[in-house]
């Protein structure tokens, strides 16, 4: 028997050459500064790039590079400056994508902020001499980067950390407005800060906007581990509750992979967190994939046990993302609405001769 590689419910992407268009602003120097880094790198950049997909190793099949076209803009260090990117958003420009980059001048790596504070607290003037101390920017509360930044980060060998503090000066002002204004969310906006140069070369920032540009064009690949547990020739699925994406669909039970877990980690904790079963794994027997408006999914299926008796199924106080747990053979389970691409697992598993 061997594993499949890779099952798609969904037609392979086409191939050909696809073209966005991307908005990435930095700022100029203050606060007695003669340089800015994010100026620096803004210049460094090329007027239009081809993004190869990061994901590449993850999909069943190969997409071409998309082509790049940057608007690339110096925004002023000041209420101006924070409010540019906003009012032409309310004007009606619009790109695939906005990456504004700034210098933080405490960091030694670069950080992928996820969110805008809704404060201002000026440690010193901007270059209009404006100094406003804890002031609003709505009143309305923190907002949150619409990049998908943690689905970034598994397998990404990059210095680059996640941070959920912008400060509370003009970068955060300015990430504050460009998300208060955006009409909608499926436009990834994110922030990044960079080091001065002193702490961090200005080349290794400029290739590190480069691998952001790319994650920002590309839908992202997001590893799965789905917990596949067999009895009399019927498998285990679990219904999604109605809090929950996709509600009132079935699927392997299981969860998406954190930065630096191994699958079998995985499924143990996520079977543990949303079930409360204690299992124990073997290493996947394939790979399935399908597509989903914001991500795609590949989903490596775990033989699973259990570890001592078999759970009680109407015992579910202890459950957070399922609302029902069943077991089912094949036949039983054609008539259901699927969460993904699971039915073609138990296909498989039937070809397989491992279910009767």
């Amino acid at each position: 028997m061997t594993p499949p590689k890779a099952h798609d419910d969904e037609k392979p992407p086409r191939l050909g050459q696809t073209v966005k268009r991307l908005l990435v602003t930095g700022f100029e120097p203050f606060g007695g500064a003669d340089v800015n880094v994010s100026q620096d790198v803004l210049s460094a950049l090329q007027s239009k790039v081809s993004a190869a997909d990061p994901w590449a190793h993850l999909r069943p099949s190969p997409i071409d590079p998309i082509e790049v076209e940057l608007e690339r803009i110096v925004l002023s260090v000041d209420e101006v400056g924070s409010l540019h990117v906003a009012k032409r958003l309310q004007a009606g420009d619009s790109w695939d994508a906005i990456l504004h980059l700034g210098v933080c001048g405490t960091c030694t790596v670069p950080r992928l902020e996820m969110r805008a504070q809704d404060v201002l607290d000026m440690r010193i003037p901007d270059n209009s001499g404006r100094q406003l101390q804890a002031t609003p920017l709505s009143g309305q509360g923190d907002v949150w980067s619409t990049a998908p930044i943690r689905q970034w980060m598994r397998g990404w060998e990059t210095a680059a950390e996640l941070s959920v503090d912008a400060g509370t000066y003009l970068c955060n002002e300015t990430l504050y407005r460009t998300l208060d204004a955006l009409p909608h969310p499926s436009v990834p906006v994110l922030f990044l800060h960079l080091p001065k140069e002193e702490h961090y070369e200005l080349s290794k920032s400029t290739s590190l906007v480069n691998e952001v540009l790319a994650r920002l064009v590309h839908k992202p690949v997001i590893e799965v581990a789905g917990a596949l547990f067999i009895q009399d020739g019927e498998f285990l699925l679990a219904r999604r509750a109605p809090h929950e994406q996709h509600p009132g669909t079935w699927e392997f039970p299981g969860g998406k992979l954190e930065q630096n877990e191994s699958f079998e980690q995985a499924i143990i904790r996520e079977i543990q967190e949303e079930l409360a079963w204690d299992i124990k794994t073997e290493p996947s027997i394939g790979t399935w994939h399908h597509e989903l408006d914001s991500f795609c999914v590949a989903l490596s299926i775990m033989p699973c046990r259990f570890s001592g008796e078999t759970p009680l199924l109407e015992v579910n106080e202890h459950w957070t993302s399922h609302d029902r747990v069943e077991w089912f053979s094949p036949s039983s389970s054609t008539a259901l609405e699927w969460t993904g691409s699971d039915h073609l697992v138990v296909k498989w598993l039937v070809e397989q001769n491992l279910l009767a």
